[in-house]
């Protein structure tokens, strides 16, 4: 049994002038130890994807099982002990800090509301926990504004895992940190992988992070899932053409001549446009793709694509 199934996952919004569709059909599975990847432009509905996850974002339509049970269907108590074994590490890791608390409070309080009363054993668990995410136990008689944003970012990881979650959702963990501090959390979240038995959704934009860190790619495309492969065969060989144009737009000193890059603007996910969403934008677009949508079909084994025109091997 995988460790979470999705189904036909939609969330829409209600906006002036119509529906928004953040999320539009979405189905995958993700394996107990498996590092998932989700890669797309802003705004092609990712983040929302993530949140919906964690019913932070309530579903419009669609199933999530996790271990085998439908969190779509359930609130309250039981609902609360679903989200002690998935947690999530935001973007902004200012934003998602309660300025007013000292970092003892911050990683107390999940263990408080999720049962462990006794004070010293929270209090054993925040310090080993800090330790393992490489800041000195003084840390946590401070506030979140005296830290750096990867010193931040490392306290939000602290966060997510003190209850010793099974699955952990990353949502651009990374996007706002210089470089130098993206290796150090990369680094710091996959000894955490290892050491605890993770399993990760790994949100981002960027290919190159999730060509490093992803066991499997999936590229989504306004609301939909456009392809879906191992990580070494979608690079070695991409099908869709959005995949082929944000590997373009990864910078490669190897590369002879600069690539074209992907032209346009996203659609909006108000006036998805009909067909292919992707063919206002693609050089490969014809009739069929301007008026039958593609679905999402196997390619080659363990690798599936959402293109009238894409490569069969």
């Amino acid at each position: 049994m995988s460790l979470l199934s999705v189904s036909d996952l939609s969330t829409h919004y209600a906006a002036p002038g119509g529906v928004l569709r953040a999320v539009d059909g979405v189905s995958f599975e993700l394996e107990a130890g498996e590092t998932l990847g989700l890669v797309g432009e802003s705004g092609c509905g990712k983040s929302s994807l993530g949140k919906t996850l964690l019913r932070l974002v309530q579903p419009t339509s669609g199933t999530i099982q996790f271990r085998g049970e439908d969190v779509t269907a359930i609130e309250g108590k039981r609902l609360r002990e679903a989200r002690r074994h998935i947690q999530m590490i935001f973007q902004d890791p200012f934003a998602s800090l309660n300025p007013r608390h000292k970092i003892r409070q911050i990683l107390s309080d999940p263990l408080k509301v999720h049962g462990i009363r006794d004070a010293g054993e929270r209090d054993r668990l925040v310090g080993d926990m800090i330790d393992r995410v490489g800041l000195p136990r003084e840390s946590l008689e401070r506030y979140p504004h005296e830290f750096s944003g990867g010193q931040r970012q490392r306290i939000g990881i602290a966060r997510a895992l003190i209850l010793n979650p099974d699955l952990v959702v990353c949502d651009e963990p990374v996007s706002a940190l210089d470089l130098s501090i993206q290796a150090q959390i990369l680094n710091l979240l996959a000894g955490m992988k290892a050491e605890f038995g993770l399993s990760y959704i790994f949100i981002s934009h960027d290919l190159s992070v999730i060509r490093y860190f992803a066991d499997r790619v999936l590229v989504m495309y306004l609301g939909r899932i456009v392809e879906s492969a191992d990580n070494a065969s979608l690079w070695t060989a991409p099908k869709h053409p959005y995949t082929h144009a944000l590997m373009n737009a990864v910078p490669d000193p190897t590369r002879r001549r600069q690539a074209a890059p992907l032209t346009g603007d996203l659609p909006s996910a108000q006036d998805i446009p009909k067909g292919c969403r992707f063919h206002p934008r693609c050089p490969l677009a014809t009739d069929i793709c301007r008026s039958v949508e593609p679905r999402l079909e196997s390619s080659a084994p363990g690798h599936a694509v959402a293109c009238h025109h894409a490569p069969v091997n």
